[in-house]
């Protein structure tokens, strides 16, 4: 059976965004239009792939099961294009990558601006997640490259290589915080924290140190997925929050923060680069892979 691109990205378009209005908006169709090109792709298919309701479309059976084939087509005539763009000499591409946080913001921002200085005429896409979601991401092409904060143990992602690169994480407070210099991690548990949802891999870890310590649990104030606005909080209040230290460099810096030396609270993270099993690279990610700083450079 044949299989239009257009239609291909409408039916990803939807399914991530809920929305036929939405949805038109990401593929520049018409609502209409968009309407008409997923109804034809359920006339030939023999099944219907959305549910229509008050709240929006949602797959149906069947569209679960095509979602993953068509994401998986879509990528498969981009590289095409991709390898056949470099092979003009064009060096064209899109480099697709996804990273927790505080490396996205420094290893991953470093290796691009090498990239665009070899290859400017590539685009980036950039994804910050956590682990799960990179997983996701990686799984079903929506990223061909995954730098998680724990190596990923499925059998269909292998490890590229070690990272050139660590970070610490440590307890940060405002800058005219009660608490000493070198405060215990007790007094630390007597004030409250600004931390990121029970989903995310740091609260995980916090919450298991502060359990195995044998201390009561912390007290959790205010959430946030932002990392700015955790910051920010603590910044402006007595809450203390424990992040990455290359996050809170310019903070500590210009004096709006300072460090806490939390020994049972200083934990170094080392990291690795994700691609799937399956399948060779596009020659944009390559690019990329061949300016990423790694103990252990697989394809150099």
């Amino acid at each position: 059976m044949d299989f239009d691109e257009r239609q291909l990205r409408a039916i990803v378009a939807i399914a991530e965004t809920g929305s036929l209005g939405r949805a038109a908006r990401v593929v520049n169709m018409t609502q209409p239009s968009l309407s008409r090109q997923i109804q034809a792709m359920e006339q030939r298919l023999g099944h219907r792939l959305f549910e229509r309701g008050g709240k929006g479309m949602a797959l149906t059976e069947a569209g679960r099961l095509m979602l993953p084939h068509a994401r998986h087509l879509i990528s498969e005539m981009q590289n095409t294009r991709d390898e056949l763009a470099a092979l003009g000499g064009l060096r064209r591409g899109t480099v697709r990558v996804g990273a927790v946080a505080a490396v996205l913001r420094t290893l991953v921002a470093e290796t691009v601006g090498r990239v665009l200085a070899e290859t400017p005429l590539l685009t980036i896409d950039m994804v910050e997640a956590v682990d799960g979601e990179l997983l996701e991401a990686l799984l079903t092409r929506r990223i061909d490259l995954a730098i998680p904060s724990r190596v990923f143990s499925h059998r269909d992602v292998c490890t590229v290589g070690t990272c050139d690169y660590s970070d610490t994480f440590a307890v940060f407070c405002a800058a005219d915080h009660p608490l000493p210099p070198s405060a215990t991690l007790r007094q630390t548990l007597h004030y409250g924290w600004v931390m990121p949802s029970p989903a995310f891999t740091p609260r995980t870890l916090f919450e298991e140190i502060v359990e195995q310590s044998g201390m009561p649990p912390p007290r959790i104030v205010a959430e946030s997925s932002s990392v700015e606005a955790m910051i920010s909080v603590a910044a402006r209040s007595e809450l203390l929050c424990w992040l990455p230290e290359p996050l809170l460099k310019a903070h500590t810096a210009n004096g709006s923060m300072r460090k806490l030396a939390v020994p049972e609270l200083s934990m170094n993270r080392h990291f690795s680069l994700h691609k799937r099993r399956a399948g060779i690279l596009p020659e944009a990610a390559l690019q990329f892979v061949r300016h990423f700083p790694l103990l252990r450079d697989t394809y150099a």
